[in-house]
């Protein structure tokens, strides 16, 4: 006879979760602090967001279009995608989550790098699945080590490039070659929302490794 829980139990995973510790904020009383980490900008709103907010305030009671045509379409446009391979949500984070729903389970592993950024184990938990961490060098992430730490069970590779917080990048050679080295059937998730920082020539948010 099997033993009924008490309560509603969740996902084992969850329980495993540590809580998300954003970046500390420790300054003098009276110093004006921006976090970059954070993706906040030491120049405020832009002028043009403000107007765009303004023009549509009287509209703040309408449910929005689910698929973003308009945004999609906008942002194929600019960086010459098709718009129908784009999908938008409320932040990055909404868009990892969703990944780790769709394409992680029990008995999966994602791989990810030492120092990368710290959602990456909390999706992969809140999915049930197990957290593979490969080293760094010199708080870069290691494609050799990435590579090595791929096993059977690897479905999701997560890579923030550059990486919060560290600040570290691969490059362009390095992508792709971390790229050919995944088998097909692994989701590569480059994580690129921290590209507007890099000046770099080597550097690629990785659009071109799309296939279409």
């Amino acid at each position: 006879m099997t033993d009924t829980p008490d309560r509603p139990q969740p996902q084992p995973g969850i329980l495993k979760i540590a809580p998300y510790i954003p970046g500390r904020s420790d300054v003098p009383a009276g110093v004006k602090l921006v976090k970059l980490s954070a993706n906040e900008s030491p120049l405020g709103a832009s002028p043009k967001a403000i107007e765009a907010y303004r023009s549509v305030a009287e509209m703040l009671h309408v449910y929005p279009e689910g698929s973003s045509r308009l945004l999609r379409e906008a942002l194929g446009e600019v960086h010459g995608i098709d718009p129908n391979r784009i999908v938008c949500g409320f932040g990055s984070d909404d868009i990892l989550h969703l990944l780790a729903q769709i394409y992680l389970g029990e008995g999966d592993e994602a791989v990810m790098s030492q120092y990368g950024f710290n959602v990456y184990p909390i999706i992969t938990r809140g999915a049930s699945a197990e957290i593979v961490m490969a080293p760094e060098t010199n708080y870069r992430a290691d494609v050799d080590a990435i590579l090595r730490a791929v096993t059977p069970r690897t479905r999701v590779v997560f890579l923030a490039n550059p990486n919060n917080p560290t600040g570290t990048y691969l490059s362009r050679d390095e992508l792709k070659r971390l790229h050919a080295g995944l088998r097909p059937d692994i989701l590569f998730v480059i994580d690129s929302a921290y590209a507007e920082y890099v000046t770099a020539a080597d550097y690629t948010v990785g659009i071109d490794l799309v296939d279409g």
